[in-house]
This record gives structure tokens, C-alpha cells and sequence, in this order.
């Protein structure tokens, strides 16, 4: 399962597809429906179960995705679903943002400045791996007291 899902769309794929390297490359596992989706696998469910087990929701903002009835449906699962919503901003500026995503502080890329969405990435990445390392810890915790019984 993904760490985070990308929510873009399909007029952006090659946008989309360098956020979901750029995600790769600082060791988030990230769900990009257009690489994650495996030929003939039923895509409605696998896009909601990876909504739903992903801790991070970004939603790759840009003039085609704002108008996208797919991202509108999925930004509306992620704010049901309670998620961390990273809008981050191409081609666009925040007023332009829909309301119900104007809350979120966001990221704005530049086509040549990507330095806060790196800063970004990075800073998630250290936290889901202290997350991984407590959970792993916690784990570890629970089977050392289940062998001692």
C-alpha cells in the first residue's frame, strides 16, 4: 500500500508522473493510478482502498485537475477520510484554488523552482520513517511479551 495518493488529472500525466518520481526518489511510496493500476485490475475499488490506506493525499492543482469531476470525487473521499491534503499548486495560484481546498496550506511549484515541494517531500519522508521505526518498535514490543507468556 502507498504512503501517499496523488490526485491529478489525466490531462497532467506527465506532471503527475514526475511528482510520483519525485515522491520515489525521497522514498515515499506513492499511488499514481496511471503506473499503480495493473492491466485489467477493477480500478474503482483499488483507487478507494488506496485512498483510504494512504496517510498523505496530494492533489496536483493545475487548471485541468480544478475542473475534474474523478479528483473532485476523490479531494471529497480524502476530507471524509480525514487525510493529510497537500495541495501543490502548477499553474495556478491559490485564490484560483476551489473553496473547500483554500484551507490547506499548500505548495507552489514554478516550472523551474521545485526547491519547496523537495523541502516538503523531504519532511515527510523523515516522518512516515519515525513512524515506520516506532510502529516497527511497538511491534517488535508485542511479539517479545507474547514469546515470554
Amino acid at each position: 500500500m502507498a504512503e501517499a495518493f496523488i490526485s491529478y488529472s489525466v490531462a497532467d500525466e506527465n506532471l503527475a508522473q514526475w511528482l510520483h518520481r519525485s515522491c520515489e526518489n525521497f522514498g515515499i511510496k506513492a499511488f499514481l493510478a496511471s503506473i499503480s493500476l495493473t492491466k485489467g485490475q477493477k480500478w474503482k475499488d483499488e483507487i478507494l482502498s488506496e485512498l483510504k490506506n494512504a496517510e498523505w493525499f496530494f492533489f496536483l492543482a493545475t487548471p485541468n485537475s480544478i475542473n475534474s469531476d474523478a479528483v473532485k470525487h476523490e479531494i471529497g473521499g480524502a476530507l471524509i477520510l480525514n487525510k493529510k491534503i497537500v495541495p501543490i499548486l502548477y499553474n495556478i495560484d491559490f485564490p484560483d484554488l476551489p473553496d473547500w481546498i483554500k484551507d490547506y496550506q499548500g505548495i507552489k511549484v514554478y516550472n523551474d523552482n521545485v526547491e519547496d515541494l523537495k523541502v516538503a517531500l523531504e519532511v515527510i519522508a523523515k516522518k512516515n520513517k519515525t513512524n515506520k521505526v516506532i510502529t516497527g518498535l511497538i511491534i517488535g514490543a508485542i511479539i517479545g511479551a507474547l514469546l515470554k507468556s
